[in-house]
C-alpha cells in the first residue's frame, strides 16, 4: 500500500511531536544548568569583590563603612548583600545595588556588571574620586577601568590597570598584582 500525502503528513506530525517530547526535557535541563552556572559565577565574582577590598589601600576611608556599589548585576549584588556588616579594613561592609547613575562618590568599590552599557560614563563619573572600579566586561581594564574579570581555561582571573588605580590614589597590593595579568591599553 502506497502512502498518501495525508498519511505522510500524519507521520511527520507524529514524529515532530515525539521529537519535541523527547527534546523538551533536554532543553529545560540545559536552561537550568546554565542558570545554575550563572549563580555559581555570580557567587565567585561576589567572593572576589569581597576579598579584593582587603588588598587595596584607599587614601581615606569613611569611618562608618566600606561601600561596594553594584550596577548591572542583580545576582552579584544580592549575593554580596548577604555579606553586609562583615568587617573589612576595620569597618562594616555595606552593599548597594544601584539602578541609576547618581552620586557614586560614596562608594569605595564600584562593580559594573556586564549588562550595563554605560561603563564609560560611569568611569568618567568616578574618575579621581578614589573609587576602585571593577567589571566583568571585556577589555574593561584596558578601557580605563581598574580591575577586569576574565575567564581563562574555565577559571575566573583578574586583569589590573595599575595606572588607573594610581591616578585614583589607590594602592593595590603587590601580592594581588602578582596573581593578575597587567592591562595594556
Amino acid at each position: 500500500m502506497k502512502p498518501t500525502p495525508s498519511t505522510d503528513f500524519r507521520c511527520s506530525c507524529a514524529c515532530l511531536r515525539r521529537g519535541v517530547t523527547l527534546l523538551l526535557p533536554l532543553i529545560l535541563w540545559a536552561a537550568l544548568a546554565s542558570a545554575a552556572e550563572s549563580d555559581i559565577e555570580a557567587k565567585v565574582k561576589a567572593a572576589y569583590l569581597f576579598h579584593l577590598t582587603k588588598f587595596v589601600e584607599w587614601p581615606a576611608l569613611p569611618p562608618d563603612a566600606l561601600r561596594i556599589c553594584v550596577i548591572g548585576s542583580q545576582a552579584v549584588g544580592s549575593i554580596l548583600g548577604e555579606l553586609s556588616n562583615r568587617q573589612v579594613q576595620d569597618r562594616p561592609l555595606r552593599v548597594e545595588v544601584v539602578e541609576t547613575i547618581g552620586d557614586l562618590s560614596r562608594c569605595q568599590v564600584l562593580f559594573i556588571g556586564r549588562s550595563n552599557k554605560s561603563s564609560g560614563e560611569l568611569l568618567n563619573k568616578v574618575r579621581g574620586a578614589g573609587v576602585l572600579t571593577i567589571s566583568d566586561q571585556e577589555d574593561f581594564a584596558r578601557a580605563g577601568g581598574m580591575v577586569s574579570f576574565y575567564f581563562d581555561g574555565g577559571k575566573l582571573k583578574l586583569e589590573i590597570n595599575q595606572d588607573a588605580a594610581r591616578s585614583a590614589n589607590l594602592k593595590i597590593s603587590s601580592k594581588l598584582l602578582e596573581l593578575s595579568r597587567k592591562a595594556t591599553p
